[in-house]
């Protein structure tokens, strides 16, 4: 197995146990029922043995379950929604990297099937408004006289807004850390 494979395998892991399964380590999870098929389990206990998933040298530092655990103690909603959106973004640059490898057809298949899930999840859940608005922000034209006026007209509501932001999530995070 290369290097890519193994961490691939590694992610995959994390992913069945945490997502895939509708398990999270942290009993504080909002949903306890399981969004995953019928058939995408098939697909996930198909693709054990022909890419090792059980392999123990793959458990020993998994990608994504310390993240999972945190989701719900350190994070707020926003922020949640966000990491699993860049997460999701993970496993479809996982599995396109995948597909591109020389698997058996039916292993290659399960994996299509399983990137076919994550996109319609993003699709439904966390379509990409955020990085739409970082996008209008980054097409400001910031050597332009006139929106750099009214950018300074702006400067106290926006720097209010952050600094209130920035004060309750630095309190927030002392919190978590002193329990």
């Amino acid at each position: 197995m290369n290097s890519a494979l193994d961490l691939v395998v590694v992610v995959w892991l994390g992913f069945c146990s945490v997502v895939v399964l509708g398990r999270p380590h942290h009993s504080g999870s909002d949903l306890g029922s399981s969004f995953v098929s019928e058939n995408m389990e098939k697909d996930i206990k198909a693709l054990e043995d022909p890419l090792k998933l059980l392999d123990t040298k793959l458990v020993g530092e998994p990608v994504f379950r310390h993240l999972m655990g945190e989701l719900d103690v350190k994070f707020e909603k926003h922020e949640q929604w966000l990491l699993l959106n860049a997460t999701l973004d993970v496993y479809l640059n996982i599995f396109s990297n995948m597909l591109k490898e020389n698997h058996p057809e039916k292993v290659k298949q399960g994996l299509s099937r399983l990137r076919g899930k994550v996109e319609d999840l993003k699709r439904s859940y966390y379509q990409d408004r955020l990085k739409m608005k970082i996008q209008d922000l980054a097409d400001i034209k910031t050597n332009d006289a006139v929106v750099q006026r009214k950018a300074v007209n702006e400067f106290k509501e926006v720097y209010q807004r952050a600094s209130q932001l920035g004060t309750i999530l630095h309190q927030r995070d002392e919190k978590v850390t002193q329990n």
